[in-house]
Parts: C-alpha cells; structure tokens; sequence
C-alpha cells in the first residue's frame, strides 16, 4: 500500500468541495440506503453518492402505512407518502414522468453591503451552492426556506403556520428565509463557525409562494414532513440555545464543528450514532422521540380523514393486528418498526412495513358514510 500525504492546501479543496457538494445541509429522520419505489411497484435503487436518491423508511413507507390505518384510500395514501418524501427529494423517478415538487419563485436575495453592517459578508455560505432559483424546489434543503420546512420548532409559529396553509384554514404561507455571509475561505466552512467569528446571518418573515394548493392532500403531506423534523430536531434546537446560531443546522466534525451531539450529522457519511442513526434501534434513548413523532403525524392523519378525505374511520392503536406472523398492536408494531434494527437495514423496516400495510388491508373496517347536502339557491 502506498500512502500519499496531502498537502494543506489540498486539504482546504477538499473541505470546500465538500461544503458546496451540500455537507452542510439538513435532514431530519435522514434519508436511507435504500430507494423510491413508484405507485406501480417499479423500484429505483440508489445511485450516485449518498444521500442522493434515497428516500427515508419513516417518510415514505411508514407514512403510507399510518394513511392506511388512518382511513384513506390507496391512491390518497400514495399521494401522502411521495409528497412527504418530496419535500426532502425534491425530484423522484418514475415510469412516465417524475414527480416534482417544484416551487412558485423565490424573493430577490438581500443585499449584504445592506443588511450586515460591520459583520463578516465577504462570502455568502447560505442559501447553499446547489441552490438555484429556477430549478430547486421551495422546500430544499440548500435554499433559504431550509431552516422553515426542516427545522421547524414542535411549538413554534413556523410549525402553527404550516399546520393552517395544510389544513387551509388560511391561504397564505407565513414563513421565513434565512442567509448568511462569512469570511472569505480558507475560514468559515459552517453556519455556526461563521456566527462565532463575526459573520453575518439574518432572516426575514415572507409570504412563501407554494407551488401547490392550500389545504390539498399535497399540502398536508408538506406539513406531516415537517411535523416529523420537529421531532427529530428537537433534542438539536435545544441544543443549540445558546449557541448564537440563528437556525436550526447540523454540526459536522469532518469540517472542524465542536461537537454538539444532538445535532452531529454528516449527511454525505450517516453512521448508526450519529444524531439521526441513533433515532432507530434498541439501545439508544433517542428512538422515542422517533416514536413520538410517528404517533403524532398518526394523530393528525386520523384527523384528517375523518373531517375531509377518508374511506375508513381510522384504526385505533390499540388495534390487534398480525404482523410477519406476530401478534401486535398497531402502536406495538410502529415500536417494532422503530426499534428491532439499526439504522443502516431499512430493507428490514421496508418489508415489515409491507407487511404492516398487508395486516391493515386485511382488517375489516368501517366506512366513512358522509352527508353531502345539496346546495341551495334562490
């Protein structure tokens, strides 16, 4: 074997490469190695590096499974879970044409000269590299909707403000965009190691456009992402209170962060303990907000069925079904789901959630009978 060292400068290419190959962006219940599988069963393994093209188990097929149970049909239980998955991907493959989140155009960016006064805003470090107007989604994780959609706090006025865009109990998107500037490089390769040395990060309340209707399906499967991330990042924004960080983000040791472990996550290389590895398997305490998460999108999903698109009334948790050939629970089998393997064997929970989506549509259950009545005119 022969070993090559590597002259600094080198070193400082690499770690550049790495923050514009998106090393700093966010995922909440990160993606998988494991692929999108369309309506009709096609399935797109994983290319290229990681984390592009995955999916994640509790987005995609655990979400398909819990609309299921909660009453909807097969077709709104699709709907659900790709439009859950979008908000991550952006993009998925499939037979004829892809699926797409897309976006309804985004503000002009401030001017830095404007907003930074004497801080550090030699080199914009947010909105990410990879993000472009045109052709990235409103959701992106490398856009400046980032924070908003991923990072959502389990009480907060951004989480309230998608609750009612997705339920339509107002038409409009309250959210925010974040920014930020920093030294010019060799420095500052992260959010955080730019607001600890004098850069500049700001943000400002807009009007989101979306590219889909409020209080469409689409629209409440957005929230449910989002419902999700705020129980994922939870133990993270804790965290970094405190901190000076003005946003929810990762920390990445590879690019020089202090470990902060609620939030250590480097989305190019998961591990099983890091922040997001740790939120599966039996030995860390981490799964349960996993689980609470799961409950709660349950809940709202439940809701949502009965009061607008639901065929069925929705499975209790209590409810006893049989699942690979075992006794459970529908609460005992989202456990099961969350906690029998680590984080890297999703084809573990993709098969059990099939085979929980099997004991579901196997159970008898109660139809929705709604009264439409007739509207009347003078």
């Amino acid at each position: 074997m022969v070993i090559r060292k590597i002259k600094p400068m080198a070193w400082l290419l690499l770690l550049v490469l790495l923050v514009l190959d998106g090393a700093v962006v966010v995922w909440g219940f990160a993606e998988e190695e494991i692929g999108f599988r369309d309506v009709d069963g096609t399935y797109y393994p994983p290319t290229g590096n990681f984390p592009d093209n995955r999916v994640s188990t509790i987005h995609d097929d655990l979400t398909y499974a819990l609309a299921l149970a909660a009453g909807f049909s097969v077709t709104a239980s699709h709907t659900i879970r790709i439009w859950d998955q979008l908000v991550d991907s952006e993009q998925l493959p499939s037979t004829v044409v892809s699926y797409t989140y897309g976006n309804a155009g985004f503000y002009s960016p401030p001017n830095p000269l404007l907003s930074c006064g004497s801080k550090n805003h030699a080199r914009q470090i947010w909105p990410a590299g990879e993000f472009n107007s045109t052709t990235s989604s409103v959701t992106s994780r490398y856009g400046p909707y980032s924070p908003f959609f991923h990072f959502p706090h389990r009480n907060g006025d951004d989480l309230k403000a998608l609750h009612d865009w997705a339920w339509g109990i107002t038409s409009t998107l309250v959210g925010y965009e974040a920014y930020a500037w920093a030294r010019p490089l060799p420095f500052d390769l992260t959010l955080i190691q730019a607001i600890d040395n004098g850069g500049c990060a700001i943000t400002r309340t807009v009007n989101i456009s979306m590219p889909i209707q409020a209080g469409s399906l689409k629209a409440f499967a957005t929230y449910l992402h989002s419902l999700d991330d705020s129980y994922s990042h939870q133990d993270c924004l804790t965290a970094l209170v405190g901190t000076g960080a003005p946003w929810g983000t990762h920390t990445i040791l590879v690019l020089g962060d202090t470990s902060i472990p609620a939030c250590d996550y480097n989305p190019t290389a998961p591990t099983n303990d890091d922040a997001h590895g740790r939120e599966f398997g039996s030995i860390y305490t981490d799964k349960v907000r996993t689980i609470d998460a799961t409950r709660a999108v349950y809940g709202e999903l439940s809701a949502r069925s009965v009061q607008r698109e639901g065929v069925y009334f929705p499975l209790p948790l209590t409810t006893t079904l049989i699942v690979s050939g075992t006794q459970r629970t529908l609460d005992e089998a989202i456990t099961h789901f969350v906690t029998d393997q680590n984080f890297d064997v999703p084809t573990y929970r993709r098969q059990y959630a099939d085979n929980l989506v099997n004991a579901i549509t196997s159970t008898v259950r109660v139809s929705i009978d709604r009264l439409y009545l007739p509207i009347i005119t003078k």
